[in-house]
């Protein structure tokens, strides 16, 4: 067996024993560094930086230190440790990130065995879950001084939702709006407006939305008391 194929199975193997306590937002991605082009053997976790099994070497996030294990070869060493560095991903989202890099006899680059944490994620979820449970006595005493909802808070909310590859941005559109109407996020003044603006669309658009959002409703109970 190749020393590549032999370093691939086993930390092929050590992701398997990892893939069911990992949490969510921590991503493992295993790389054939002999094929740049589609280094990506295998992934687990992939939406945090958006990459998937197959993608290249530079499809991942900005800033990775452990470039340097592939440019720098001059040391006879088998592996090196790059660790507690700062990624950034092709949204601007920061992750905490590690890699070790795995060398042929001769100094070639083989394997790279990479972790990223989404630190950000954890903190999104508490602003979520305190949204979600507190949304009007959490916004009572701003909305009296200044009738909007934090731009920061809906940046916040609008962040956890991404367009699907086979999803148009007009059903994206409709979808966000969707969800955040479900969530009782239009109860609040001036949502409509900031809505829009994060959507780059008009106020009327997302009104036209949620009649439809409305209407559909309608429909569903009136099916439901005719049954």
């Amino acid at each position: 067996m190749k020393e590549i194929d032999r370093l691939i199975s086993i930390l092929s193997a050590s992701m398997d024993a990892l893939i069911a306590t990992l949490p969510g937002n921590t991503e493992i991605v295993l790389h054939d560094l002999t094929q740049p082009k589609t280094s990506v053997v295998r992934i687990i976790n992939g939406h945090v930086s958006g990459r998937k099994q197959g993608d290249g070497l530079m499809s991942g996030p900005d800033d990775d230190q452990a470039i340097l294990g592939l440019l720098d070869t001059s040391q006879r060493v088998p592996f090196r440790v790059f660790k507690n560095y700062t990624t950034v991903t092709v949204t601007g989202k920061p992750l905490n990130s590690a890699s070790t890099i795995y060398y042929s006899k001769a100094g070639t680059p083989l394997v790279g065995f990479c972790i990223n944490v989404d630190l950000d994620a954890v903190s999104r979820f508490k602003r979520d879950l305190d949204y979600l449970t507190q949304p009007f006595a959490r916004y009572e005493n701003n909305e009296q001084q200044t009738g909007k909802i934090p731009e920061q808070t809906l940046n916040d909310i609008l962040m956890q939702f991404r367009q699907n590859g086979s999803e148009s941005k007009l059903d994206f559109r409709k979808r966000v709006v969707a969800e955040i109407h479900a969530m009782g996020f239009f109860k609040i003044k001036g949502s409509v407006n900031q809505v829009a603006k994060v959507l780059n669309v008009t106020r009327y658009t997302v009104y036209n939305y949620l009649e439809k959002i409305d209407g559909k409703s309608d429909q569903n109970r009136n099916s439901l008391l005719s049954d």
